[in-house]
């Protein structure tokens, strides 16, 4: 089976990628833009892939059984870019390997991919619809919540490095869409290349949430007790109004459209997702 991935040297791509390499009849082509995919496998392709560039070329001479579609724009200051990337890119790919005889087609979208999201959840919905549109013999959309473990540098992973640091946690209240139901990176790698490889026909649309929905002074409250960090207490209204005003300076990391993700309606909860597996860590109780 030749799959290819992209965004394949992602931290969620590349757990996936290990549990796939656990059968002997794949062969992977990885899609990697400007990071090195730290796995060492004679199965492994590496094929340069830039979504915002003329891509087709690269893949008019091969002919994949799968694609897993990882690759997409998580942050940035201009909304346009989310549209011409999440959306445009990932229709010109799902075209390109169709015209090529793939008919089946993996794509990691997200539980924000909702209207009224901001920019980064509809797009990634106006994506899920393009796709929907191609006569697939099997499409698997994947929506995973806040994926924790991975020791990245947003989200979770980054309260958590902070904790570890400065031994504080922010404990967000005062809206009362701030819900998380934190999804450890192992247990994502686990359920999601189950699913891809039980390949089954049709549109499928599966959520990917942790054991629980956690409100942000609960969440604080379990960093801060493993981590002997002392919680934060922060009035959502607030931070987002200081927040806003730094934006405009360009003086915060944080992106609008992230604010406005963070607090949209999610389109699954840890309660409504129906999981593939019951045996998942619960938020730093395992």
């Amino acid at each position: 089976m030749r799959i290819l991935i992209t965004g394949a040297s992602s931290n969620l791509a590349v757990g996936v990628i290990r549990r796939l390499l656990k059968n002997s009849d794949v062969e992977i082509w990885c899609s990697r833009h400007q990071t090195q995919i730290p796995i060492v496998d004679g199965r492994l392709r590496i094929l340069d892939l830039d979504l915002e560039s003329d891509f087709d070329s690269s893949l008019s001479e091969r002919a994949f059984d799968t694609v897993i579609h990882f690759a997409a724009l998580t942050h940035s200051f201009d909304e346009r870019r989310y549209w011409s990337v999440n959306l445009d890119a990932t229709t010109r790919l799902a075209h390109t390997v169709y015209e090529n005889g793939c008919r089946n087609f993996v794509y990691i979208s997200t539980r924000c991919a909702i209207e009224g999201a901001g920019a980064y959840g509809e797009s990634k919905l106006a994506a899920e619809r393009e796709l929907q549109k191609l006569e697939w013999r099997s499409l698997l959309i994947i929506r995973p919540a806040e994926v924790y473990g991975a020791n990245g540098n947003e989200g979770i992973d980054r309260l958590l490095a902070i904790a570890h640091k400065w031994r504080i946690v922010p404990a967000l209240f005062g809206n009362s869409n701030l819900l998380f139901a934190p999804l450890h990176i192992d247990d994502f790698a686990r359920v999601a290349a189950d699913l891809i490889l039980q390949n089954r026909e049709g549109v499928t649309i599966e959520h990917l949430c942790g054991p629980e929905d956690l409100s942000g002074v609960t969440l604080a409250r379990r960093i801060s007790r493993n981590y002997r960090a002392v919680p934060l207490p922060l009035w959502w209204p607030l931070v987002a109004a200081g927040l806003k005003i730094l934006q405009k300076f360009r003086l915060s990391e944080v992106k609008p459209d992230q604010l406005t993700r963070l607090t949209t309606r999610k389109t699954a909860t840890a309660e409504s997702a129906r999981m593939q597996n019951a045996d998942l860590r619960g938020f730093l109780l395992e």
